[in-house]
């Protein structure tokens, strides 16, 4: 039995938290206890859980509302309730669709709430490898190497779909910061430069973009999305990473290096003006326009 899986107990009665408490420790399960609905948020700003087993508590729409605000926070949390309340077939439905993963109902032998405690872990560790598959398939591969997030060129073409849509809505500027790469060459020994290359650039360009910025691969380039940036926020960011690349000392010292530095093309666009964008990106707009058109 993995020894860090922590489950919180929820029960206004402290004899059977201790009574769980003392089944489940002999798991090699660690334990938290809570007697009342307003604990749990103090205790999930420190920890995570893998598991909650709370009893329906009265008023019953506090329980669904800490149900629905773990699932939000932490949807891999398992919550099963264990209770001797009356539940009826529609709440039972409402239970499950607001995030509730199994109930039992009270009296139940220490053997069946093991088994469901089981299950949960199962069905957590699905949930996980499925968010590290969606996330893995939103990033390039060098976000691994950098350790910074750089979106693929897909995820980035429907961040820069939402961003203008909000944009248009809000009456916000928007900038989009294109960085040309040159060509991937052939040749093995000069694709090696080229990826560190790529990697080096990758990193300045995080370290020198806001946060609320995001950075991605489009086609060729290297795209940067700068929500409420007008057209001067814009050149400046270009000026700027034009002469941290053109100083950078890996690229300065490194003939290869600094011929892919020469090669390399800035373009910004900004909307509402001078948002004629390039012919790759140019159906995203022209979507948008469409879906407007029609409403």
């Amino acid at each position: 039995m993995t020894p860090d899986h922590w489950i919180l107990l929820i029960d206004p009665f402290r004899n059977l938290l201790n009574a769980y408490r003392m089944i489940l420790e002999e798991e090699k399960y660690r334990v938290d206890m809570a007697i009342n609905l307003k604990e749990p948020y103090e205790y999930f700003k420190k920890k995570q859980y893998s598991v909650i087993i709370t009893e329906y508590i009265p008023p019953f729409e506090a329980t669904d509302l800490l149900i629905q605000w773990v699932k939000k926070n932490s949807p891999e949390t398992d919550i099963l309730i264990v209770t001797n309340s009356i539940i009826d077939e529609k709440t039972y439905e409402k239970l499950f669709m607001i995030g509730v993963d199994d109930i039992i109902l009270k009296p139940y032998s220490p053997e069946k709430i093991l088994v469901h405690i089981r299950k949960g872990l199962k069905r957590r560790s699905l949930i996980l490898k499925a968010q590290e598959l969606e996330r893995l398939a939103l990033l390039e591969p060098i976000t691994a190497k950098i350790q910074n997030l750089i979106f693929n060129s897909l995820f980035f073409k429907r961040c820069l779909r939402q961003e203008i849509k909000k944009a248009k809505r809000h009456h916000h500027p928007l900038s989009l910061l294109l960085i040309q790469l040159p060509e991937r060459p052939e040749r093995d020994e000069i694709v090696d430069y080229f990826e560190s290359f790529y990697e080096e650039l990758a990193k300045i360009v995080k370290k020198h973009t806001r946060e609320e910025d995001m950075v991605g691969k489009s086609n060729g380039e290297i795209g940067i999305l700068l929500p409420e940036t007008d057209q001067t926020g814009s050149q400046a960011l270009i000026l700027r990473l034009s002469n941290l690349i053109k100083d950078y000392p890996v690229f300065k010292s490194d003939h290869m290096m600094k011929m892919f530095v020469q090669n390399l093309f800035f373009q910004s666009f900004t909307y509402p003006n001078q948002f004629e964008l390039p012919q790759t990106l140019r159906p995203i707009l022209e979507e948008i326009n469409r879906e407007s058109s029609y409403r």
